[in-house]
This record gives C-alpha cells, structure tokens and sequence, in this order.
C-alpha cells in the first residue's frame, strides 16, 4: 500500500510539474491578488528537516493558505544538495495533499482533469541581514544563495521570494531566468530592517516598498521593519499604501448609454505585504490583510518575533472591526428553493474562517429587494441574482463591468466603497458583473485547448447571451444559432456575430474543410426535450466535440443521455461544474482571495448527483423547477 501511495505521488508530482511548465499561464499582478488576497496566510516552516513537519501540517492546512519552505534554515548538508532541496518541497507537498481545502485548481493534460490539492509553496532563502541565517558576508555567499534560488525554481514553485537588496546583475539574471523558464512562478519581492530601535521613517519605508517592486518584475511585495517602540507598528502598513498609491494611475469612470462603466486600470496595483518585528508591534500584522505569515498553535516555536497565528489574527480584526463581521450575501431570485448556492458559498466561507453567511432573497420583484432593510444594510456585501432578475437588477447597480454591459444581464453584485469627494465621505457603490461566462469559458478552454472551431448555440435567452459572448471570447468561428423563436435569436446574431439557422438540417450543407462541430451549449430547459438530430451524432461520432448543458438539474438531461450513449468520445460538461465555476468567480470577486475549488465542487455534487434510490424522486422534484424555468426562458423569446 505503502509502495502505491508513492507510485500515486510520483504520477501527480509530474502531473503537477506539468501543468505549472505549459498549462498554467504566466504570473501576473491578477494571479497575486488572488494567491496572495485579503484574509490569506502563509505559515513559517522552520524545521532543519522537512519530516519534523509531518505530524503539524493536518492542523496548518485549515487555518493557512500556503507553507512557507525556508531553506536557509535547513540543515547545511541539505541546503547545499539540489536533490536534497528539491525532495524536501516534495516531501512537504506530499504532507499536504490530503488537507489541500484552501486552495485553487491546476489544470491537466486530460481534457477535463484538475488538481484541486496542490497546497502552495513560498520558496524562502533569508540572508543574514535580512532576519534569515544563509551566509551574506561575500560575493560567493551571494552567488550561493541565487544558485538556491535558481534551483527552487525548477520545483515547480508557486511563490519565488526574492530579496531587493543584493547583487543588480545578479538579481536581474535570475528574473530574467524565471520569466524564461519558469513564467509561472510570481515573485514576491522582500526587503527586512533588522536591529533598528526606531522604525524607519515613512519617506524611507516608501522607498523600500518601491524598491521591492524589482523595476516591475515583482507581482507582489513584502517590508518588514524593525522597532522598539510601539507607536511605529503602522509605520509599515501606511508606506505599503503610498507605495501603491503611487504605482495605481487613475481608475475614474466614463458613461456608456447613460450608466457608469468601469475604466480598466493601466497598471495593476501590486499587493504589499507590510510588517513590524517584535512583541511591541503585533498590531501591524493585524493590520496587514494580505497573504500574512503566521505561526501555528501546534507548533513548538515560532519563525519570527511577534508572530501570531492565523486564529489570533482573525479573531483580533473581527474585535477591532477591521474585519466587518457579520457579513450576508444571498442569492435573490423567485422561485428558487432548488438552488445549491446557499451550500456551496457557505462551504467556502466555513473553510476559509470568514464570519460571512449567505442566504436565499426569494421575491417576485427586484423592487422588493432592494426596499428591503437587508439590501440597504451596512452589513449586505453582495448577491448572486437568478431568474427572473438578472435583467431588472441592472438599473440598481452604480457601475458596470465590461461582461456585464457585452451580456445583458447581471449575476453578481458586490457591494464596494468609494470616496465620494463632494461630501469627504465613504459612500457605497453597488457593482455588477457577470460570471455565467466564466462558468462556461473555464471548462470549455480546459477541453477545447486552443480550439476554435465552429460551436452551435441552442436558445436566445439571457443565458444564450452569455454563451454567444463565452464563444466570442474563445475565439470560436463560426457561431450558428437555433432558436424556435429566430426574431429573438438575430438579437444575438446582431450583437456577437454569427448565423442564424432557421433549421438544423441547413448545418448538412456547412461542413467545409472543419470539422461539422466543435462546441454545443444548450441553454434549453430540461422540460422542452431536445435532442440533436441524428445527422449531427452520425457525422460527428468518432470526433472530440465538447457539449455543455447548462442544465444542473437533473443531473443527466435527455440531451446528454443522447450524447452518452451514441457519442461516447464526445467530452461533456453538465450545468454542475459551470454552476460552480461561475460560484468560484463570486467568491473571489466578494472576499478578493482565491476560492477553495474542490470545497465548492463537492458542495454542489453533493447535491447533484442524484442517488440511485433517489433518482425518480429527484427527476420530479425538479419539474417544477424547469417549469418556472422554460417559462422565464419563453417571456424572453418572446
């Protein structure tokens, strides 16, 4: 068993490596405001040998985000050894898979596969005079300790922290050498005052922050000074906050069609992570809210004076209120107590430790909603929306995100502050934007893997939309559209491109030198029993065409019982994993931090997959539902 295990990590280990040197798309300033997002914690690993942490990590996993492997606190016969670096990570890795929750997911070479328990390494080699124990007295030293950096590298590594304060060159090859070879890898980029009485001043700390910014090759940066006195422990955080104040340009808005409209931000403001050491400035960890390095409860010593655990920290930002709790969001919509939502978001938040509840707002109106108290509460921080309002909540919303305005509709809201400069005060902005195309877009470009052949778009309401547009995104050429009712079906032709067919058997004389089909998405109701004709199953048998029911209940449509059992090699995707890809696109754009994928896949399989038992009482159970459903989708067609 033992032997299997290994054989198991071995497969997964290069399934990993894989996926972070061709899959996974390079570092960005995006990708960092997400691994390293608000509420998020990495733990300090201080062990000279990677298996004393074994018996810890269970505990770690629920409370942090990422491990931290220093590796100038190895043993020096271990430090000084590729192999022995690079088996150390892991070694580590390996301990963590099984208590991965916090994290994300990497894709696979298989069409539909995902790793959802890859737990995240930031790869440390802290020098002497920057609060760590690696020898910096010479240039060998330096050189020595780039070289460690370089081999953590060909790891596979999520985080690279990277010191600011050596060699220009040297530190200019190594960037160099990252975005090469290993685009993927985001560089945190470090500088710590050790020793200092009296924290820097706030002119001094900005520079430090700035020069962490590695001349825009960093995706995130870290300052953590030193004091002795207690009312320094702001110094850090104020600097981190003119230092982005200073790289952010102007967002502003601009009106299309009389509604705000959000301008994109020429340059992305880079997360910072900004500390004081010791006892006597604790709170300025508390203040930091992004990717904090803890310690833990279980462990028997910690990396760095003052450090707390990620308990500690949470419990004191919900005391001082910088943490607002409680928060509510909820899914408003009529009709709606088959949804999965409220399983799903609360899932997330439990795993995550954020005090936030999400709950059902089932109104035939959106007028009702937002009279209510609930919406116009201080502690409302966002919905998602489902028929029949994703079009009549848009009038309420202040801005606009790109999807939104392109689709027509809004799934999402997120509550958000700004100053309003007349008054001097903080007002609320209500955001809305869209992710059903994400929830369509990332399983379709997992299978499709730079595919842009012609895709077949069944039905014209809003969620038609969103395919039309997911489609547009993707590159997919040509787009054909079929609709019982064409009148509504040409909207979607007019405003994203592409044909409308007025038959199926008109797709008989399209084929040309691609194939007949690449991509379906069928946005029918279950209730309308469609099926493909049989021309298109003949034609197409042996090919690899993607499906996409939008459909989560029942799990199994007519459609993709059709599918399965005359076309085996088409690769499907039901309306389960697009329900929580567009709920992982929620979350992150609510908390600001990365979603627990398979902590939201397992919530909304759960209560999927019908049980064998179960199954008819599912199957009718859900005709009300799609009743509800094909009727708000024939008020749109018509």
């Amino acid at each position: 068993d033992d032997d299997d295990d290994d054989d198991d990590h071995l497969v997964w280990e290069l399934q990993r490596l894989i996926s972070r040197a061709v899959l996974v798309p390079p570092a960005s300033v995006e990708e960092a405001r997400l691994t390293m997002g608000e509420q998020t914690f990495f733990c300090s690993l201080t062990f000279p040998n990677v298996e004393q942490s074994q018996e810890y990590v269970k505990e770690i996993c629920q409370d942090v985000d990422a491990m931290e492997y220093r590796v100038d606190l190895l043993l020096d016969s271990k430090k000084e050894s590729r192999f022995e670096i690079l088996y150390g990570m892991q070694q580590l890795r390996c301990y963590c898979r099984p208590y991965a929750q916090r994290v994300g997911a990497l894709p696979t070479l298989t069409t539909s596969g995902l790793l959802e328990d890859v737990f995240p390494i930031v790869y440390t080699v802290r020098t002497a005079n920057q609060a760590g124990t690696y020898p910096d007295d010479t240039p060998e030293d330096i050189q020595n300790m780039f070289r460690l950096l370089k081999w953590g590298l060909r790891g596979g590594l999520e985080v690279l922290d990277v010191e600011s304060a050596w060699d220009a060159t040297l530190t200019d090859d190594l960037l160099q050498y990252a975005q090469e070879r290993h685009s993927s890898t985001l560089i945190l980029g470090s500088h710590h005052v050790v020793g200092q009485e009296k924290a820097a001043d706030l002119e001094e700390a900005v520079g430090l922050f700035q020069q962490c910014q590695l001349q825009g090759r960093a995706h995130a940066t870290k300052v953590v000074l030193s004091t002795n006195d207690s009312d320094d422990d702001s110094v850090a955080f104020q600097a981190g906050l003119i230092a982005q104040s200073l790289l952010q340009q102007e967002e502003g808005e601009e009106e299309e069609d009389g509604k705000k409209k959000k301008k994109k931000k020429e340059e992305e403001v880079l997360p910072s992570i900004s500390l004081m050491l010791g006892e006597v400035a604790q709170f300025s960890r508390v203040l930091n809210k992004p990717f904090t390095p803890v310690t833990h409860e279980s462990l028997p010593f910690v990396a760095a004076p003052g450090q707390m655990t990620a308990s500690e920290l949470m419990a004191t930002r919900i005391l001082t209120k910088l943490l607002p709790s409680p928060k509510y969001y909820c899914i408003l919509g009529h009709n709606i107590s088959y949804s999965v939502s409220p399983q799903m978001h609360n899932a997330a938040f439990c795993t995550v430790r954020l005090p936030y509840q999400y709950v059902v707002a089932d109104v035939a109106t959106v007028e009702e909603f937002v009279e209510d108290k609930f919406f116009k509460s201080d502690q409302f921080a966002g919905c998602s929306v489902t028929i029949p309002h994703k079009q009549s909540i848009m009038k309420h919303c202040d801005v606009l995100s790109d999807a939104a305005q392109a689709i027509g509709s809004v799934n999402t809201l997120i509550v958000t502050e700004e100053i309003d400069e007349e008054e001097d005060v903080m007002k609320r902005v209500i955001v809305g934007d869209n992710t059903d195309w994400k929830g369509m877009y990332n399983p379709l470009q997992r299978r499709l893997r730079g595919n842009t052949g012609p895709a077949l778009i069944l039905g014209a309401g809003g969620t038609a939309r969103a395919a039309a547009y997911t489609a547009q995104q993707l590159g997919l050429s040509p787009i054909y559209y079929y609709n019982r009712t064409p009148e509504k079906a040409q909207e979607l032709v007019d405003e994203f491109g592409g044909e409308l067919l007025s038959d199926l058997q008109e797709l008989k004389d399209k084929k040309e030198d691609k194939p007949l089909l690449s991509v379906i998405i069928s946005t029918l109701p279950q209730s309308v029993g469609f099926t493909l004709p049989d021309f298109i199953l003949s034609q197409q048998q042996q090919q690899q065409v993607v499906l996409l029911d939008v459909n989560y209940k029942p799990y199994t449509t007519d459609l993709i019982a059709q599918v399965e059992q005359e076309c085996p090699n088409w690769n499907i995707i039901r309306g389960s994993e697009m329900l929580w890809e567009q709920g992982v696109g929620q979350f992150e754009l609510w908390t600001k931090r990365r979603a627990p994928y398979g902590v939201m896949k397992k919530a909304v399989l759960d209560n999927c997959l019908p049980k064998e038992e179960e199954e008819e009482e599912v199957q009718d159970a859900v005709v009300v539902v799609v009743e509800e459903e094909e009727n708000e989708t024939n008020n749109d067609e018509n």
